[in-house]
């Protein structure tokens, strides 16, 4: 049962680790890109600021979006789990304790 625990521990999504690494990565580079082309075409005070945040916002977004999906991925392994163990323990045999009769008193059987 740990084994299981550990393995819904740690599922992964791929789509989910694409999303973070192409979050974090593109936002990185777009808004170093960014900053080096509107450097390039101006001064830095009038360098419009806004598009290379603009884009490690977005990437950093992106990011958090994979990382979600991976965490939303972990949780419905682990509650998939606990639903299989808890429906086995239901279903387990309950050991049936002998009832007193007082029929056994007044019968020849002692």
């Amino acid at each position: 049962m740990e084994d299981q625990i550990n393995a819904a521990e740690n599922s992964t999504s791929i789509s989910g680790e694409i999303c973070k690494w192409s979050g974090a990565v593109f936002g990185i580079l777009f808004g170093i890109g960014l900053f080096l082309v509107e450097a390039q075409k101006n001064d830095l005070k009038s360098l419009p600021w806004w598009k290379p945040v603009t884009a490690l916002i977005a990437g950093a977004a992106v990011s958090a979006h994979g990382s979600n999906v991976v965490n939303n991925k972990r949780t419905a392994e682990l509650t998939a789990l606990l639903v299989r163990s808890t429906n086995s323990a239901s279903e387990l045999p309950i050991a049936k304790s002998p009832e007193y009769s007082d029929l056994l008193e007044d019968s020849d059987n002692e």
